[in-house]
């Protein structure tokens, strides 16, 4: 728990899009672990995946190749998908978006932030995209989307591993840092302020239409980024 005098701010940032970009790694990943797991010559992945969590993608995806929803199937896919990522994150490439690394960086030793991650990436696909891109030494914890269909019941539980973790003080300085509606959106059902970046496939009128309390073309003012997330 925290001391009494002391504060701080929780820093939930999103992954694909504002973090940083795996050329749709991701959604090659799941098209070669539906073709393998089920038998398929050719799987259908065409459906959105932006804004939305993997537990919710798993199961469009079945339902888009005319498999069973079932808890069965998707936990199939799910550990195929899995073990495809690695090998078509390395041939997809990608990249860390811009001025993210430096802002990591300036706040790494901060005391005012606690510095985590809320996506809708499965909690291990998480980890393994942070690690491979070099960033997983500067979050704190990461709260995934295994188990939530819905963006906002995603940002509540984060908000219970909040609590659980710092006490109800914690919970009272929240930012939610992302790049779809749906980031800003979530942000607002648990009362935290919303930065959104122009950085994945949303311009900024979309984001603006959402009312964060700022826009930013990207992380690469690193001055400004830090006082926004500290003032």
């Amino acid at each position: 728990m925290l001391s009494p005098t002391q504060t701080i701010r929780t820093l939930l940032f999103d992954i694909d899009g504002t973090l940083l970009r795996t050329n749709e790694g991701g959604r090659g990943a799941l098209e070669s672990a539906l073709e393998d797991e089920f038998q398929l010559d050719a799987a259908r992945v065409d459906i959105p995946f932006c804004g939305r969590t993997d537990r919710q993608i798993l199961n469009e995806l079945l339902i888009r190749n005319q498999l069973p929803p079932s808890d069965s199937n998707r936990q199939r896919l799910q550990q195929r998908y899995l073990s495809f990522l690695p090998a078509v994150l390395t041939e997809r490439g990608g990249e860390v978006l811009p001025g993210v690394m430096d802002v990591l960086r300036a706040i790494a030793d901060d005391s005012r932030v606690c510095v985590s991650v809320m996506t809708g990436n499965l909690h291990e696909s998480a980890t393994f995209k942070l690690s491979h891109f070099g960033l997983s030494r500067y979050f704190r914890w990461i709260v995934g989307g295994d188990h939530d269909c819905h963006r906002d019941d995603l940002a509540r539980r984060a908000m219970a591993t909040i609590r659980d973790a710092f006490g109800d003080e914690a919970t009272e300085q929240v930012m939610v840092i992302g790049d779809t509606p749906a980031d800003i959106r979530c942000g607002h059902a648990i009362g935290a302020r919303t930065i959104g970046v122009c950085t994945g496939r949303y311009d900024r009128q979309a984001l603006e239409a959402e009312n964060p309390h700022v826009v930013l073309d990207d992380l690469s003012d690193v001055a400004q980024v830090c006082s926004l997330f500290v003032s």
